[in-house]
């Protein structure tokens, strides 16, 4: 049966031969195990014990590590800090200046000024 402060080695999963210690027992199929390993709820049958060592329940990682190191177990660094990447910026291509649309947009209103006063003269011719 595996116990508190027992150390171990993760067979299974993405953390799998990795140096691992039992912090917390859930049930009896599942603890918690910290580590050179994510610290997170494990299956008993996928570790394999080795020996006990002096933790206590709910241990944090700073201590495990330091139990670890003590045991000469070489520590995994978890998580580097990262530098986001340069992007460039983006040109965007600039507007035309305001006097250079309104011409281009004068000439519609034109001529739908004047097809308007066509259709009327030709109801009226209609009517009469």
């Amino acid at each position: 049966m595996i116990e508190i402060g027992t150390l171990c080695v993760k067979t299974a999963g993405r953390d799998g031969n990795n140096y691992c210690i039992v912090v917390d027992k859930i049930d009896d199929h599942f603890v918690l195990i910290d580590g050179n390993v994510r610290r997170k709820k494990c299956n008993i049958s996928h570790l394999e014990p080795i020996k006990k060592l002096d933790v206590k329940k709910g241990a944090s990682t700073e201590a495990v590590c330091k139990v670890l190191e003590a045991e000469g177990i070489a520590i995994r660094q978890k998580g580097r800090p990262r530098k986001p990447a340069e992007r460039l910026k983006k040109i965007r291509k600039q507007k035309e200046p305001l006097q250079k649309q309104k011409k281009k947009e004068e000439p519609k209103k034109e001529v739908k000024a004047e097809k308007k006063p066509k259709q009327i003269e030709i109801k009226e011719k209609l009517e009469e």
